[in-house]
């Protein structure tokens, strides 16, 4: 097990972006799909995707590929799989189990097959000792693959927001739009006139001082048997050793209710970054004029048709502009975008667009 075949899951439209990250950490991807890419990577590296990845949901690792075209094959190939050299003693196994195009269709009969093989229950009203995990068994076109969930709880669980606004989004989706668009390596100071819980202000802020966006949670993977953890502990030391100062000119954050300012600002601080940006109570369009705004602004039922056309066009007078809209909503920015990525936000199909930045 010295190398390790990983699967790691993006939001669709995300992966290229994904994938440039993971050229950063001098991981190179096997194969790109939709909403995930393959990849293979060493034990040490397998911490550092997670301490580093901003715009990745999770990372499977891979167990066992076989043919399973019925139940006998299923259980013969599950007991190839050693899986006790896997996971810790007296741990419990979630299994959560698909399947399309197969012969096996019946996902509650294939899970009883695997149990009677792995052997490890699960009570969700219960702790074990040595934590409770995840497989993932996927039958596809008569072929399973088996992998556990190196990651626990989601990427953008990063631990520091713990209060958000009605319509919030995820931390990966603010890292993707602030590293696609270009944003990210913006010289100057970035502007959310539409902070709501200034997530992302908070993600640009950790990308420039390189803060790892692992730095305040554990991964599942930590309580495998092969792991070594003195070496996750001397990554996790090199990459707070690795952070910057604080910015010399902080980015801006503001929104049109108070209450929110203080809920970005609370959040900012939990993330270790309250210094790296400054909180206002302003109107969007005038905090948006002549700047440099990456913003996720309200649409939907959020606002009624004629404010967010208004909202939209004086968003448009940014000097530059990188933001999160429906494709539907663009043409009210009265801008010619320089390019725009399809991707969604919280179910909802959206658009990434910018102008102005360089990616």
């Amino acid at each position: 097990m010295s190398r390790l075949q990983i699967y790691i899951v993006t939001a669709p439209g995300l992966e290229e972006v994904t994938a440039r990250e993971l050229a950063k950490l001098d991981m190179k991807v096997i194969d790109l799909g939709i909403g995930g890419l393959t990849c293979s990577v060493t034990w040490s590296q397998l911490m550092l995707a997670h301490l580093h990845l901003r715009t990745a949901t999770r990372v499977l690792v891979r167990l066992g590929r076989f043919e399973a075209s019925g139940f006998g094959d299923l259980k013969a190939g599950m007991g190839d799989i050693p899986l006790h050299e896997w996971l810790p003693r007296h741990s419990a196994l979630n299994i959560n189990v698909s399947a399309s195009g197969s012969r096996l269709t019946h996902t509650d009969a294939i899970e009883e097959r695997v149990r009677e093989v792995v052997r490890r229950t699960y009570d969700p009203a219960l702790a074990y000792e040595g934590g409770v995990h995840t497989m993932h068994v996927r039958i596809a076109r008569n072929v399973a693959t088996v992998s556990l969930d190196a990651t626990g709880d989601p990427l953008y669980q990063r631990g520091w927001r713990t209060e958000a606004g009605a319509a919030p989004m995820r931390e990966t989706l603010a890292a993707a739009l602030l590293q696609w668009s270009g944003a990210a390596a913006h010289k100057g100071v970035l502007t959310d006139p539409c902070c709501g819980a200034g997530t992302l202000m908070v993600e640009a802020a950790q990308m420039a001082r390189k803060i790892p966006a692992g730095r305040n949670r554990a991964f599942a993977f930590e309580q495998w048997r092969p792991v070594d953890a003195a070496q996750n502990a001397k990554l996790r030391a090199a990459a707070e050793a690795d952070v910057r100062p604080p910015l010399k000119k902080p980015h801006h954050a503001s929104d049109l209710s108070a209450d929110m300012v203080e809920v970005a600002r609370a959040n900012a601080e939990r993330a270790g970054v309250s210094d790296d940006i400054t909180f206002s109570v302003a109107d969007a369009i005038s905090a948006a004029k002549d700047a440099a705004v990456v913003t996720n602004p309200p649409y939907g039922e959020r606002m009624t048709a004629k404010g967010i056309k208004a909202l939209y066009a004086g968003l448009g007078t940014a000097a530059k502009l990188a933001v999160i809209a429906p494709a539907s909503g663009l043409p009210a920015f009265k801008r010619e975008f320089d390019a725009t990525l399809a991707t969604s936000n919280g179910g909802l199909a959206v658009r990434f667009a910018q102008v102005a930045f360089s990616p």
